[in-house]
C-alpha cells in the first residue's frame, strides 16, 4: 500500500490560508445576502393608513410660524416605505421640520429620524428591526402632540370599531365557555350512565 509523504510545512500553511480566505468569503456572501433582504414595513404602513383616516388633531407649527392644530391626515405623507410626519410647515425654512420613518436595507433596521431646518441633517431618534417597537415609539411621539380640544373619541371610527371587536371577542369567549360546559355536562352524564349499567350487570 502506497503511503503518501507527510504534508510539508509550506503546504500546510497554504491550506490554512485557503481555509481562512474561504471562510471570509462565505461570511461576506452571507452578509450581502442578509443586506439584500427586505425590511418588513407593512405593519407600520397599515398603522399609519388606519390612523390617517381618523379625525385626530395634533399640535404643529403652521406656515406663519405660530402654533396651530392640524388634522393628522395633513401632517402625514407616506410613499414607498418612507413616512414623513410634519411637526412644522413654517415658511421660515430654519423652523420647518418633520419626522422621517424609513426602512434601511443596508443596516437591516427601521430608522426614525428628525429632519429640521434649511439643509437638514438626519438626527437619529430611534431604530429597531421590530416593527412593534417602532410603532410604540411613534405612538408615544404622537400622543404627546394630540390636540384634545379637537380630538373627540366619539368621532373616531376606529374607536367605535375597537369596541365592537372587543364585544365580539367577549361574546366568542362566552360562547366557547358555554360549549365547553355543555360538553363537560354530557360527558358526566355519559359516565354516570355507564356506571349504572355496570351496576345492573353485577
Amino acid at each position: 500500500m502506497h503511503n503518501p509523504k507527510p504534508i510539508s510545512p509550506s503546504a500546510r500553511y497554504f491550506i490554512k490560508l485557503l481555509e481562512k480566505r474561504s471562510m471570509e468569503i462565505q461570511r461576506e456572501l452571507e452578509s450581502q445576502s442578509l443586506a439584500s433582504q427586505d425590511v418588513h414595513f407593512e405593519e407600520i404602513d397599515l398603522f399609519f393608513k388606519q390612523i390617517m383616516s381618523q379625525n385626530i388633531f395634533v399640535h404643529t407649527v403652521g406656515q406663519n410660524g405660530k402654533r396651530e392644530s392640524t388634522i393628522l391626515a395633513k401632517a402625514i405623507f407616506s410613499m414607498s416605505q418612507v413616512i414623513r410626519i410634519f411637526y412644522s410647515t413654517s415658511f421660515d425654512d430654519a423652523q420647518s421640520g418633520f419626522i422621517r420613518v424609513r426602512a434601511d436595507r443596508a443596516l437591516q433596521l427601521i430608522i426614525v429620524e428628525r429632519m429640521h431646518g434649511v439643509r437638514p441633517k438626519a438626527e437619529l431618534l430611534y431604530s429597531s428591526l421590530d416593527q412593534c417597537h417602532v410603532i410604540r415609539f411613534l405612538i408615544r411621539w404622537i400622543m404627546r402632540r394630540v390636540d384634545w380640544s379637537k380630538t373627540k373619541l366619539v368621532n373616531l371610527e376606529l374607536y367605535r370599531r375597537y369596541h365592537e371587536e372587543l364585544q365580539a371577542e367577549a361574546e366568542a369567549k362566552m360562547n366557547a365557555a358555554l360549549v365547553q360546559q355543555e360538553q363537560e355536562r354530557v360527558q358526566r352524564e355519559y359516565e354516570a350512565h355507564m356506571k349504572r349499567r355496570k351496576v345492573r350487570k353485577v
